[in-house]
């Protein structure tokens, strides 16, 4: 190929080349990096440079080295392109402005005062301004602490010269959320495990911020320990990790949770709770049946209303409105069924105690009537300890009232006949109740009466011996 020819073919392929145009973005790779200035190949654009300023971080070190790629806009055209990473004050800050204005590059500015209506931002040297609904995506209390910090803003408006000068930062803001959201949503996956910041808080539960993309945690996955507001377990701008449970794609509803990662709490359980242990717990839920009491996070325990006198019946309620602490005995323990049964502890009874049981078979105890049904009379011996007197075993003739003859309340003595289930059912006899009693009363009268025969007769041998004889 002759020089003509190579001379032709060089002026076709640069008559080719793309044109870049100002505003237009690019990506290069750094090829010289100079005092002043980075040299970039924009590929078949040609060679483009931008201020070394622009790519060095707060304590002047440059963030790029030759290979590096980098995005930029451009600025300027012609003999040389200029790039820019962002704008900042210079001497063409007018200029760039302009362009800034027309192609939404970012612009840095020192937020200098607030006035009427807004923020006093310096921009390159001019004077511009913020609404304040247009600094942030959200609203802020207390509007000077943005004074005196430098920040990327949006020019919306440039005219006069520079003399009208409008930012906005909360469009900058909205648009880097909506691309960080797109890559968000790619990662947020049912049983995910994802940090986030806490956005705001609700009676409810709590929103949390995942990156551009905000989930739920309700009340209920906030903690196993029982939370009855959001605000006194987290605080607005506090980073969190969380577990995703549900994504409603159609709804745009994200479920979280803050429980599903400080695991099972009945783990614990074999190891801090004992039967017939004394502990303190918080009352927090009063049902028809009973209350439930946090014995552990997330561990709670039903004290039954028959475990509850009921004269103090209203103040156990009472104590549940308020999450007030209570004093009771562990009845039964169920890891299986996740059930722990409890009772009030006795008076006295101080926590960590373990509590004797005086039930046992053969055993004549004192009880009180708590309630009757047609095949027998409960019983209640003491603190979880409750037992049966069939029909049979009262000791009654037919066709007595069961209601007037043993009121419920009333105190009644029972013979502990047998315990099974592991003590849940206990068999009473009221009739051999009586029945021992009696014949430990006769043994106790024949015992009496034998001792005061033995002293009438050795008294009366002892008068015989100082009555004289007869020779």
């Amino acid at each position: 190929m002759s020089d003509a020819e190579d001379f032709a073919t060089l002026f076709a392929r640069e008559a080719v080349r793309p044109v870049l145009e100002v505003g237009q973005i690019v990506k290069g790779r750094v090829i010289h990096i100079a005092a002043e200035s980075v040299f970039v190949d924009v590929g078949g654009k040609g060679e483009a440079w931008i201020e070394r300023a622009e790519l060095t971080d707060e304590e002047g070190r440059l963030r790029v080295a030759v290979g590096d790629e980098v995005e930029a806009t451009v600025v300027s055209t012609g003999d040389e392109v200029r790039l820019s990473h962002k704008l900042r004050q210079g001497a063409q800050a007018r200029q760039a402005l302009a362009v800034a204005a027309q192609t939404g590059i970012p612009v840095e500015g020192k937020v200098a005062a607030v006035i009427k209506g807004g923020y006093e931002v310096t921009v390159g040297g001019l004077r511009a301004f913020c609404p304040f609904s247009q600094m942030d995506v959200r609203r802020v209390e207390a509007a000077e602490e943005y004074v005196g910090r430098v920040l990327e803003f949006r020019v919306m408006t440039y005219s006069d010269n520079g003399r009208n000068l409008v930012l906005s930062r909360r469009r900058l803001l909205e648009e880097r959320a909506a691309e960080t959201a797109e890559e968000t949503r790619k990662k947020v996956l049912p049983g995910a495990v994802l940090t986030g910041t806490v956005a705001s808080l609700a009676d409810f539960g709590a929103f949390v911020d995942l990156g551009g993309v905000q989930g739920l945690v309700p009340l209920s996955e906030l903690s196993h320990s029982r939370v009855s507001r959001p605000a006194d377990r987290l605080r607005v701008g506090e980073a969190v990790t969380v577990k995703v449970l549900r994504v409603d794609q159609e709804k745009g509803r994200i479920s979280l949770s803050l429980k599903a990662l400080e695991g099972d709490p009945w783990v614990a359980v074999p190891g801090r709770l004992r039967e017939r242990q004394v502990v303190h717990g918080r009352a927090v839920r009063a049902t028809e049946f009973g209350v439930f009491v946090e014995l552990l996070p997330g561990v709670d325990g039903l004290l039954h209303n028959t475990e509850i006198p009921r004269s103090r019946q209203g103040a156990i309620r009472e104590a549940a409105a308020g999450g007030a602490e209570v004093t009771v005995m562990i009845v039964s323990v169920d890891p299986e069924k996740r059930r722990v049964a409890l009772a009030l502890a006795p008076e006295g009874a101080t926590p960590g105690q373990q509590m004797e049981s005086r039930v046992e078979v053969g055993a004549v105890l004192t009880g009180t009537v708590e309630r009757l049904e047609s095949f027998g009379i409960f019983v209640r011996l003491g603190p979880g300890q409750t037992g049966l007197i069939p029909i049979g075993e009262l000791g009654t003739a037919r066709g007595t009232d069961l209601r007037k003859a043993f009121p419920v309340g009333t105190e009644i003595k029972v013979l502990v006949l047998a315990i099974e289930e592991g003590g849940r059912r206990i068999r009473l006899s009221h009739a051999q109740a009586l029945g021992r009693e009696e014949r430990a009363e006769t043994q106790a009268y024949l015992r009496e009466t034998t001792k005061q025969g033995d002293g009438f007769r050795l008294t009366l041998g002892e008068r015989m011996k100082q009555v004289p004889r007869k020779r």
